[in-house]
Formats: structure tokens, C-alpha cells, sequence
């Protein structure tokens, strides 16, 4: 006490030092609380609303349909309008000592509409005031004209697809990517099927160990009471004790994967929270398969394989535009106008009204390069792209058959393997009981009943690990055909522009 008093200031210190901590600890946020249990219908669906990934797949692909609409621009309607003024001096051509001067005022309007044969055509008005000096009969002078003017290619250059070649080209880019969007879902489906079954192998694995280190515990008691009792010998208590131990350790292990597993999980759903998994087993649904019928639903829907078949549309297209630069240049010109001319703007325009001075042409244009080495081998070498891209693409096939097949054996294998796993579940549970009888009559190690039951722990493990792998191999079959996507009810929406409006939708169960 006289400790206190000598040294008030450590002890005003020593009163106030665990207020500040507890205002820390009170300050810091508290942890979420987990989400209600997720079955793997809605942890998918959570999935495809949430994940980051796919949703900058999204974006890129309502970015693809602002590409296709930006580019029908080409036949918004293009106005143009010209304004200038000057004035010009010079010499007259009888009398060079006289100046010549002319100032005028020019205002033009032109409507120009592409053309979907790849033609131009044009409205144009022009008008112009000018005043001369010396004056002539008519000062100021206001001329103007009415034309319509066509542009028409009849070889190279025509045709709708010359013409909207760069929608075409927009069109096939989100066609591609609508197939990249499908891609990612294909494989993000994948691995969060994959990522839900270990989840719920890992927590039966848990359970399991939690089983175990119960009967370990019950060992121990046992043999406790029966060392005190004189009929087991005090180093059977250390084995037991050890065996509980052992048993710990191996549920703290149980325990760190699994919520590893929910880690994994979250981090695919981008959930911030932790994750709660209802309380499902892993089945053994029948999954009925075929080789030709699953390679059919893969050319039909793999989208690595429709992706290179739009690639191949693509190359198509630049192949058909690259044979329409190999003809010569043969443009029409055609165009009719009404002029005017008057001492002021209303008679101007009542002799473009008039029609008195119709004006009209009409004519051919011919160019073509000599050699036109450029066009030849540009369509030469679009020509060996596609032979390429076709060769690939059916390597492709093949390698979807050998993988299909893969899957199918996958699948059957991992079927025999759960039955495998199941006798040796029944073997060790018979083991293990018949120990544990042996164990009560003194015919029986604690040593032995605990490897017997280490043996049923890994059979159960086992059985429970084969069948993860069954609902794996499902899924690995069902994403090498083409038919994850349906077989989740997850279907394409088609694209919007709106952000708020999701591009993959998932059917209620």
C-alpha cells in the first residue's frame, strides 16, 4: 500500500491503463455474421450475380453491342454547311489601267445518305452573293443552285456487305464475345460445383474426426478407470492419451480445411461474409451419358468452339471483301439541278422553283491498279488464314471427342470406386465393433482398437471422397459436352444496355 502512495502518478497509470483497450476493443468493427445456409442452387446463383470476373465479362460484352450500335452511324444522314467570304481584284482584259473587283458572300447546305449498295447520295444547295465593279447588268448578282448528285460503285465497292462491312466486323466482335462471356460462366460454374462438393466432403471429413476424438476420449476414461482399478497397466493411460492427442490434431487439420474450403467458396462468390452450407449430403445422382449424342450437345454449345467458328465467319468475311478489291474501279455518277440567278434572292429562288434551267450529268469512271499486287495476295493471304483456322478447328473437334470420352470413363470409374469405398466403410465398422468387444473381455490393445478406429475414420473419409469425386465427374462431363450452363438452369438473356438488367439468368428450382 505505502507502494501506492509513494508512486501516485504509476498509479493513476496502472487504473486508467485498461480504458483505452477496452475503448480499442469496443471501436474495432465487429465480425459478420455468416449468411443462412446455401444450398448449391443459390450458391450458384449468388455466384453468377457476385463474382467479379464475370462481371467484367459482362461489361466487356455490352461494350461489343455499343461497338455494333456506334457503327450503323454509317448511315446517319450527314449535313454540311460552307460559309465563306472574299473579294478579289484584278486587271480587266481591255483595259489593264481598270481594276476588276468582285466580293462575294457564299452560304452552301449539303444532306448526304450512305447507301446501303455502297453508293453516296447527296442534296445540295448552294448559294452566292456577289458584287462587281466596274457593275455588270446585274449587281448584286445572287446565284444558287439545287442539285442532287449520286455515287454509285458498280464493281468494287458494291454490294451491302462492302458497305457495312464494319457493322458486319462489329456484329461477329460481340458474337465473340457474347462466346467469351459464356466461356468464363462455363468454367466459373465448374469450379464453384467443385469447390460446393469438397466443401461438403471437408465437413463430413470434420465430423468424422469429431467422432473420433469423442471415442479417443472415451478410450482414455475407460482405461483411466481400469488402471485405477489394477487390471490395465499405467502405460496403457499414455497410449490412450496419446491416441486422444494424435486424433486433436488431426480435427484441428479437419477443421482448417474446411474452412479453407469456405474461403474458397466466398472468394468465388466475392462474399465478403463468412459462408454457412445447408446441411446436404453428397448423393450419387445417375447421370445417364453417350458419346455421339454428348459430342453433338458440344459442337452445339461449346463456347471455345463457337468461338472459333464466329473466328472462321470473321476470316469468311474479310476473304469475300478482299476478292472485291481484286475488280477494277467502276463508279457511276449521276446528278441533276436546278440553277438561278437574280438582281435579289427571291427571283433567284423563283427560277430554281421554275425549272428554267435544268442542268443534268451523268457518267462512268474507270481505275485500276496495274498488277494490283496489293488486292491479289491480300486475298491470297486471307485465303491460307482460313485453311488454317479450319484446321484448327478440327483439331479441336477431335480433341472435344477424346475429351468426352475421358469424362465418360471418369464417371464410370468414379462410380465403381463409391462401391468400393462403401464395402470398406462396412468392413471397418464391423472391425471396429468386434475390437471394441474384444476390448471389454481384455482381448484387445487400446492400440488396436485405436488403428481400428483410424481405419474406419480414412474408409469414411474414403467413401465420403468418392463420392465428391462422382458429383465432379458429372460436372466434368456436363462442361466438356456443352450442357453445364442448362443443367444449372442458368440461360443467356441476350444483351442490354441497361447495367441494371443481369445477362445471365438462373431458373428457380
Amino acid at each position: 500500500m505505502a507502494v501506492y502512495f509513494k508512486y501516485p502518478l504509476l498509479l493513476l497509470v496502472l487504473l486508467l491503463l485498461p480504458l483505452p483497450i477496452a475503448a480499442a476493443q469496443s471501436a474495432q468493427p465487429a465480425m459478420p455474421a455468416p449468411t443462412a445456409p446455401l444450398t448449391l442452387h443459390q450458391v450458384i446463383r449468388l455466384t453468377l450475380e457476385r463474382n467479379l470476373n464475370l462481371r467484367a465479362e459482362q461489361y466487356d460484352a455490352r461494350a461489343s453491342q455499343a461497338a455494333v450500335r456506334r457503327e450503323y452511324g454509317l448511315y446517319d444522314p450527314q449535313l454540311l454547311v460552307d460559309f465563306a467570304t472574299g473579294e478579289s481584284h484584278q486587271p480587266t482584259l481591255q483595259y489593264l489601267d481598270i481594276e476588276n473587283r468582285n466580293q462575294f458572300y457564299r452560304l452552301d447546305f449539303s444532306l448526304g445518305q450512305q447507301l446501303p449498295s455502297g453508293g453516296e447520295l447527296t442534296l445540295g444547295f448552294d448559294n452566292q452573293r456577289s458584287e462587281e465593279d466596274p457593275e455588270p447588268a446585274i449587281d448584286p448578282a445572287y446565284q444558287s443552285e439545287l442539285a442532287l448528285q449520286l455515287t454509285q460503285p458498280l464493281l468494287k465497292g458494291f454490294g451491302r456487305s462492302v458497305a457495312e462491312q464494319d457493322i458486319l466486323f462489329a456484329v461477329n466482335d460481340r458474337q465473340v464475345a457474347v462466346q467469351d462471356l459464356r466461356e468464363v460462366a462455363f468454367a466459373l460454374l465448374a469450379e464453384v460445383r467443385d469447390a460446393y462438393y469438397e466443401v461438403l466432403r471437408l465437413r463430413d471429413n470434420l465430423r468424422f474426426r469429431e467422432t473420433s476424438v469423442a471415442l479417443a476420449q472415451k478410450i482414455l476414461n475407460e482405461a483411466s478407470a481400469r488402471v485405477r482399478a489394477g487390471i490395465l497397466p499405467p502405460v496403457d493411460i499414455l497410449e490412450a492419451e496419446f491416441g486422444l492427442k494424435e486424433r486433436q490434431r488431426l480435427h484441428l487439420d479437419a477443421d482448417r480445411e474446411y474452412r479453407d474450403g469456405l474461403d474458397r467458396l466466398a472468394l468465388l462468390m466475392s462474399s465478403r461474409r463468412p459462408l454457412a452450407i445447408a446441411d446436404e449430403t453428397l448423393g450419387r445422382p445417375v447421370l445417364a451419358v453417350d458419346e455421339e449424342q454428348g459430342l453433338q450437345q458440344a459442337l452445339d454449345k461449346r463456347p471455345d468452339l463457337q468461338r472459333r467458328i464466329r473466328q472462321l465467319e470473321r476470316l469468311d468475311l474479310e476473304q469475300r471483301l478482299a476478292r472485291n478489291d481484286l475488280l477494277p474501279g467502276l463508279d457511276l455518277t449521276a446528278s441533276y439541278s436546278h440553277k438561278g440567278l437574280g438582281g435579289d434572292y427571291n427571283d433567284d429562288l423563283d427560277d430554281i422553283g421554275g425549272g428554267d434551267y435544268p442542268n443534268w450529268r451523268i457518267g462512268l469512271s474507270l481505275s485500276y491498279p496495274l498488277g494490283n499486287r496489293t488486292a491479289r495476295y491480300e486475298h491470297r493471304r486471307t485465303l491460307l488464314r482460313i485453311k488454317g483456322r479450319q484446321a484448327e478447328l478440327a483439331q479441336l473437334q477431335e480433341e472435344i471427342r477424346t475429351e468426352i470420352r475421358a469424362a465418360i470413363r471418369l464417371l464410370e470409374v468414379s462410380d465403381q470406386k463409391i462401391e468400393v469405398a462403401t464395402s470398406g466403410q462396412t468392413f471397418a465398422e464391423e472391425k471396429l465393433r468386434i475390437l471394441l468387444k474384444r476390448q471389454e473381455v481384455g482381448l484387445a490393445t487400446i492400440r488396436q482398437v485405436l488403428e481400428g478406429e483410424e481405419d474406419l475414420a480414412q474408409a469414411r473419409t474414403g467413401q465420403v471422397a468418392a463420392l465428391a469425386d462422382y458429383n465432379k465427374a458429372i460436372t466434368r462431363y456436363l462442361q466438356v459436352s456443352g450442357q453445364l450452363l442448362e443443367a444449372d438452369g442458368v440461360r443467356f438473356h441476350g444483351i442490354f444496355e441497361d447495367e441494371s438488367q443481369p445477362l445471365l439468368l438462373i431458373d428457380s428450382p
